[in-house]
This record gives C-alpha cells, structure tokens and sequence, in this order.
C-alpha cells in the first residue's frame, strides 16, 4: 500500500518504520523544519538545549528491547535513576528522532491544508503540492488533526479533549551553574515553575545552557502577553535558584500544544468507514497505568497503528 503520515514527530517515524519493514510505501509530511516533534533541541552558540521532552522512561517491554538496542549503538544514555532510570538521547532528544527516522522519506517544511477522500484514495492538499494514499495517519496534536477532519464524522468525545501550552526559557550562562546533584529541579520551586534543567550536567551540550519549563497555569495567564515580557518573568524566577550567576542570552519556546489534559484510552482511532487513522501520545492503551501522554505513549501508538495495517 501507499501510505502517507501526517506528522513525522515520534509515532509517526516508530510507524512509518514499521510499514516499510513490511514492505508498504510510506512517507512524512511535516510542517517543520525537522523530524521529531516534542523530541526538539535548539542549538545556542556551542552548546545545544532540549527543549521538548527532557528525557523519557521505560515500562513496557517492547521500549526496553528497542532502547537496549539504542544504548548499544550509542544513540541513548541513562541520566539518572531515582528511583527508575531516566533515559535522554546522545546530542540531545531531536538527535535520537533524526536517527530513527534514516532511511525514511519525509517532506518537511510541508503543511497539510486539507483531506478529502474520492475514488477510493485519500486526498491530501499542501501548501507545497497535492498527495494521494490509499491509507493515512495523522499523528499531530489532536486540534490540528481535527481542523483536517472537519468534513469528517469524528467521535464528539475526541473532539472534546483539550490541550495545554508550555514555555519553555533558554538561558545561557557565562560560567559555571549548578542546577541540583544531576541538573534537574522540579520540586520546591517559585509558583509556575515546573522544572529546571541544565543540558551540560545533562550531558547535551558542552556549555552552560538550562532550559526553564513552566507550568501548564502560568503557561496559559501568560500566553497572550508579548513574548519580551514572557522571557523576562521566567529569567525573573531563575534567578531565585541561580543567585548572581550572569546570564549572558535568552531565546523563548511557546508550545501551544504540549501536554494533553485528558487522553484517548485506545492506542489509536480509526475513523469509521473511511481509510483514516489517529495516533500520537493522547492514545494510551487501555491497560496504561501512568494515564498521560509521555515518550512510550506515543512509541506504542506509532506501533499499535502500523501492526493495524499490516
């Protein structure tokens, strides 16, 4: 089959890898510049910042075969345990997208406008070209998703879920700065605060850069404000853990879509009567105790989707 996958972030590579292992043709439309989605790292002089996802964990045992495999090509590491392993990707968590998704064809800077369906095809316009598949997943944040579906008979109960943003601050240090015994705060933080990192006790870059994430609250007061006095507040609430250190520049990442505040209790969605399928990490397996969207969530997704088509 002819395949197409809206969204080339996390489960839509696990899934388009999976497809072509059995032999279908696939390939990624994306409307950044780079695979991975919230697997996102930003590089600021000679140091770099994950400033999506801070590291992932393991409960299934279909992860932990694909992540000792990934420990063994070097590709990810354990940051720290306590009380189970934290795992983060070598040269930061969009590293470890760019090498899942080798050998794979994606279009990226490549926006999907429309989905229709006729003659037995699903019809996909961009703002670049028109695409034709016999199947498609989409695996975007559910609102994108849904404005492509408008046309489309969608569960009231998948168009009622919401999402909730985040900032994310970058601030690089002119020296030294210590962020906790492993480069992680989250507890005992000023309000709106959710947690501190720095990515060089991380192990992501040679400099000192820490990446400020803050809470799903704060995050919407001030989503509205301009981004100036956003980045100004957050650099206001750092300098309550790191005192007098001098920070020497700032960058501000909005994601408006960064953690889903209810979930889908099935692995993916297919609409009925029609060759379209829903992923990402708002699907969680039935049987998925930690009820929120994470890393392995949308991993299974990617999986549980493809084994559908196979």
């Amino acid at each position: 089959m002819n395949i197409g996958i809206i969204g080339a972030g996390l489960s839509g590579i696990v899934a388009a890898r999976d497809l072509t292992r059995h032999g279908h043709t696939v390939e990624l439309i994306e409307k950044s510049r780079s695979v991975g989605g919230r697997l996102a790292t930003r590089r600021i002089g000679e140091g770099k910042a994950d400033h999506g996802a801070v590291y992932f964990t393991v409960r299934g045992e279909e992860l932990k075969q694909d992540v000792a495999d990934w420990q063994m090509k070097g590709w990810v590491n354990v940051w720290y345990a306590d009380p189970y392993p934290r795992y983060v990707a070598a040269g930061g968590m969009n590293a470890l997208a760019k090498r899942l998704a080798e050998g794979l064809t994606f279009h990226l800077n490549e926006r999907a406008e429309t989905v229709t369906t006729g003659a037995g095809q699903v019809h996909v316009r961009t703002d670049v070209t028109a695409r034709q598949y016999d199947r498609l997943i989409i695996t975007s944040p559910l609102p994108q998703t849904l404005d492509l579906l408008a046309d489309f008979p969608v569960d009231a109960a998948l168009r009622g879920l919401t999402y909730a943003p985040t900032f994310v601050g970058l601030f690089e240090f002119e020296s030294g700065v210590t962020i906790g015994p492993d480069g992680i705060l989250d507890t005992d933080l000023a309000p709106g605060m959710l947690k501190i990192v720095n990515n060089r006790q991380k192990g992501v870059s040679a400099t000192e850069l820490v990446s400020v994430y803050m809470d799903e609250s704060w995050s919407e007061e001030w989503y509205e404000r301009p981004d100036e006095d956003t980045l100004c507040e957050i650099e206001r609430l750092l300098q309550t853990v790191t005192g007098s250190a001098v920070i020497q520049s700032s960058q501000l990442k909005r994601w408006r879509y960064a953690q889903a505040t209810d979930v889908w209790n099935e692995s993916f969605h297919k609409l009925e009567h029609y060759p379209i399928y829903l992923a990402g990490d708002v699907f969680l397996e039935a049987n998925d105790a930690s009820g929120r969207t994470r890393f392995e969530s949308a991993y299974v997704s990617g999986i549980r989707v493809a084994e559908a088509m196979c």
